[in-house]
């Protein structure tokens, strides 16, 4: 297990969006619910596998309620995983839930994320008049409505799709389905291939037959599909998904005892903090005022838009799958003609970037003191969070107003509650979401670029960049952004989806040139 160094440059506490990244790409694993009612119609047990070690488990149950004079199906399910993060044991925990009436309509979802120590994300919808009521309970009132298809498929009738089509090889079909995580409905496109030998569970191989999910593209990424493999029945009994920056995860039908077992002493857990990293081909000097990067997707469709362009950062000489990226320091606020007016979603109170929390509004206050300049405020802000702060691998995408009471987390949370105290301070601001250059301890282990959030504040009409998690006023050339988001009305993990395209696009990443070696 390699160990990297303990300064601005290392991974030990940065490396923390691949929890998020995981739940994006765990999209259609459906995952709770309220206290159990009614008479349980079905009930499912998967072990979950991550790379061939026992990760967790997947629970669902049908239950059948009277409700109104009317039969309603309530599904839960319940995701529990457990990984290995730089040798520290990690857990991603979520639950899911649909009401569906007998004619198959859904008429509420449901879902509650872990999202930070003893805080869940906790959203309900109920369908009315061709649309969902989306809420979000522990935050600022929001009343989201999306469009919805009395066609969308619930978790129950998900679960019986391929019994009730009859399907066989050759056959393809597309279904709608609600997700949660990014508060959107998707179409999965099925196509049933032929019938192959496969090991269901480490015993002896039978002759099964396999179908292929697969989702249309969200906000431009398209993530990866699902093989499901059917028993005579035609009921899934494993799938497998790839994913890229974690591995192969598989889910096999089994026994709860067997499904609940744990392996002893957390043995054969995957590591995923280092299966993320992107290898450099030299070395980077601290916080460098200009670096020249080739960046290479293969899997992307248009790699040139894959990072941001900005004041800090240019796309040049853009060629099939690769473009050079050049990024350079802004230390201070430069002169500038642009217009000084922003958006209030940047200095408005939301959900994740609570700034209107009184315990925030208390910390930025004590951060700030007596100063007036809004950039040394937003200085003043970094240094004070990044001096208090006890990193843990304990929260997922904490809010800042929990950040603000435990002062816990890593680089997410380092940049939610630094991007909340400036903006209480009047100092407008958002999240940005990129790559960070990260060093090995070990001589001879190749340098890397692990994925990073930090938090940007505007200052008479221009973006500039602080870091939390490093305190050091300004950031050099050795972030790369990818994306930034003000976090207004978002009810999901939506804001994290554009980084999937540099995780899933199999990135290559080169430095071509540098300024500012020390």
């Amino acid at each position: 297990m390699p160990r990297f160094r303990i300064e601005s440059r290392s991974l030990k506490h940065l490396e923390r969006l691949s929890f998020a990244f995981l739940l994006l790409i765990l999209l259609s694993a459906p995952v709770l619910g309220g206290p159990p009612e009614g008479t349980i119609v079905l009930e499912t047990w998967e072990s979950a596998i991550l790379n061939g070690g026992k990760a967790g488990f997947v629970h669902t149950v049908v239950r059948s309620v009277e409700r109104d004079g009317h039969k309603v199906f309530h599904t839960t399910s319940e995701l529990d995983l457990t990984v290995r993060r730089f040798n520290e044991a990690a857990r991603i925990y979520m639950v899911t839930g649909t009401d569906e009436m007998e004619d198959g309509k859904v008429t509420s979802v449901s879902m509650r994320q872990l999202i930070g120590k003893n805080q869940q994300l906790i959203l309900t919808g109920t369908v009315e008049n061709g649309q969902l009521h989306v809420k979000m309970q522990g935050g600022p009132p929001m009343d989201k409505k999306i469009r919805w298809s009395p066609q969308v498929v619930g978790l129950y009738r998900e679960q019986t799709l391929f019994q009730d089509k009859k399907v066989k090889s050759g056959d393809k079909f597309s279904y709608l389905h609600y997700e949660p995580l990014v508060n959107a409905v998707l179409a999965i496109n099925v196509e049933v291939k032929d019938f192959e030998d496969v090991s269901i569970g480490g015993a002896g191989k039978e002759r099964r037959l396999r179908a292929v999910a697969t989702p249309d593209p969200i906000m431009g990424v398209q993530l990866p599909g699902t093989t499901r493999w059917l028993d005579k029945d035609l009921k899934v009994i494993r799938s497998q998904t790839q994913m890229e920056g974690m591995g192969q995860l598989e889910l096999v039908r089994t026994t709860k005892a067997l499904a609940l077992k744990k392996e002893k002493g957390g043995a054969n857990l995957t590591e995923v903090g280092t299966r993320q990293l992107i290898s450099l081909n030299r070395r980077l000097p601290s916080s460098p005022e200009e670096v020249v990067y080739r960046i290479t997707l293969l899997e992307d469709k248009d790699p040139a838009t894959s990072f941001a362009r900005d004041d800090r950062q240019q796309v040049k000489n853009a060629n099939d799958k690769s473009f050079e990226l050049r990024v350079k320091a802004i230390r201070r606020p430069e002169s500038s003609d642009k217009d000084a007016k922003i958006a209030d979603e940047f200095l408005e109170s939301n959900y994740y970037i609570n700034c209107a929390d009184d315990k925030v509004q208390e910390l930025a206050h004590l951060a700030v003191g007596r100063e007036r300049n809004p950039w040394r405020k937003a200085q003043r802000i970094e240094s004070w969070v990044s001096k208090r702060m006890h990193f843990t691998y304990d929260e997922q995408l904490a809010t800042a107003d929990h950040v603000a009471r435990t002062l816990e987390g890593d680089c997410t949370e380092c940049a939610m509650l630094a991007a909340a105290m400036c903006r209480a301070v009047g100092v407008p601001s958002r999240t940005a979401i990129g790559l960070i250059y990260a060093e090995p301890k070990e001589a001879g282990r190749r340098p890397t670029l692990a994925f990073h959030m930090w938090t940007e504040v505007c200052i008479d009409g221009q973006w500039l960049a602080i870091d939390a998690t490093l305190g050091k006023g300004s950031v050099g050339a050795d972030h790369l952004k990818i994306t930034d988001h003000s976090w207004q009305g978002v009810q999901s993990v939506t804001p994290l989806l554009p980084v999937t395209r540099v995780m899933l696009g199999k990135a290559k990443i080169e430095v071509l040139s540098v300024k500012g070696e020390d």
